[in-house]
């Protein structure tokens, strides 16, 4: 019996682990020609977490014999750490990629996860969930059952 359930509880592990990790994540985007020689993708969030976690728009090119790569989140802040100004990407090579239907579309579809993001910080703060007594409650409820596991095995389950 023991064994079966510890085999279970392995599989259910395993499995959701995988789920998790096989997930939806962002793919990059496919290059496009912009034109002279530019090209541009837009890239949904990253889903890692970080702070990459707006669509984006990503340009590579050339400024006399330097090649420029930079990225920009289509609201115009700062995505990879950089931004167009900040890697000299031309003003023109700017508004032809804002002026993309992929760019419009990712500026849409940020609207919208700003919007939901808004939505969800303004129901639930950490205030509201950690001073919830059923929280509280269900809390006070596992510590006094680990500690009446402990006694009953007395010295025993710390020293062996």
């Amino acid at each position: 019996m023991k064994k079966s359930f510890i085999t279970v509880m392995i599989f259910c592990l395993t499995f959701f682990t995988v789920s998790v990790s096989l997930g939806k994540t962002s793919q990059a985007a496919s290059w496009k020609d912009l034109s002279k020689g530019w090209k541009y993708r837009v890239d949904a969030p990253l889903s890692d977490g970080g702070s990459e976690n707006d669509y984006h728009v990503h340009v590579k090119g050339k400024v006399g014999k330097k090649t420029v790569e930079a990225s920009e989140t289509v609201k115009g802040g700062n995505s990879h750490k950089t931004n167009f100004d900040k890697e000299g990407v031309p003003n023109w090579v700017q508004k032809d990629v804002k002026n993309t239907k992929e760019f419009k579309s990712a500026k849409e579809k940020q609207k919208k996860l700003d919007k939901e993001r808004d939505k969800v910080k303004s129901e639930f703060t950490w205030k509201d969930i950690l001073l919830a007594p059923y929280v509280i409650l269900a809390g006070i409820i596992a510590l006094g059952i680990a500690l009446v596991d402990i006694i009953k095995a007395g010295p025993g389950f710390i020293f062996g």
